[in-house]
């Protein structure tokens, strides 16, 4: 428990350097998933305007709402695109 009694500066320099590293590669995987997942949404908002767009088509008369009104809906349902905070940006918006 009290093993920071007996370390040297260089294991805490060691062990801060590893803990760095393992901080990046799970920024890094992180980003990734964030990527493939805005993708995902992406691709289903495409999926659902095709969609509507087929069944408007095929039933022109059961459509009460003009065409742009269910583009508009889901453009105000959209959510903003993720951002992704670099150490750099982080720093600046905690000092600024």
């Amino acid at each position: 428990m009290f093993d920071f009694f007996t370390l040297s500066s260089r294991a805490y320099t060691r062990r801060a350097d590893t803990m760095l590293r393992e901080a990046r590669f799970a920024q890094l995987e992180h980003e990734a998933a964030a990527e493939h997942h805005q993708a995902l949404a992406n691709m289903y908002a495409d999926r659902v305007l095709r969609l509507e767009a087929a069944r408007r088509a095929s039933r022109p008369a059961e459509i009460n709402m003009p065409a742009e009104a269910p583009l508009a809906e889901l453009q105000r349902a959209e959510r903003s695109l993720l951002r992704v905070l670099t150490p750099q940006s982080g720093a600046q918006q905690a000092t600024g």
